[in-house]
């Protein structure tokens, strides 16, 4: 029964990290809807934007710029392991929100990364101790669901 609440709690903090990472894409968010609005040229220069802020080590660009490779169809290839290394460099420049899905895929263990709760913790921890208060909350529950503080 304790390994089912676990495993809840996963799908559940994993639900809800996309559900937020989705709020962190303010730029590729505005990309997308010009795009679907049919106005394709203006979302090539926004994801351009994107792309050259994440190449100057903006890390809110890179995580977005990780999202890019993670979605079919936004002028990169779909790569789980590029979007993954764009998270992660963000994550170490102390982006709440790559933190938080890094954490989250290292808990759950999926996309070619395995699971590694000591991974886990360390990027869930500072999530958690973020200024990011979403991040942050969430990040705590899973880190006590997990009980993290174990390893």
């Amino acid at each position: 029964m304790a390994m089912n609440k676990k495993l809840l709690f996963s799908l559940l903090g994993l639900f809800i990290g996309l559900l937020i990472s989705l709020t962190a894409n303010a730029d590729l968010d505005k990309a997308i809807a010009y795009a679907e609005a049919g106005e394709t040229r203006k979302a090539e220069i926004e994801l351009y934007r994107i792309s050259q802020r994440a190449m100057d080590g903006n890390p809110k660009a890179m995580c977005e710029f990780g999202s890019m490779y993670k979605r079919e169809g936004f002028w990169v290839v779909q790569s789980d392991k590029d979007a993954i290394e764009w998270w992660l460099k963000s994550a170490e420049m102390g982006y709440a929100p790559c933190q938080f899905a890094m954490g989250a895929l290292y808990l759950i263990g999926e996309e070619g990364v395995k699971s590694d709760m000591s991974k886990a913790k360390f990027w869930l921890y500072k999530a958690k101790e973020s200024t990011y208060k979403k991040y942050a909350r969430v990040s705590a529950e899973l880190y006590a669901a997990h009980e993290l503080d174990k390893y």
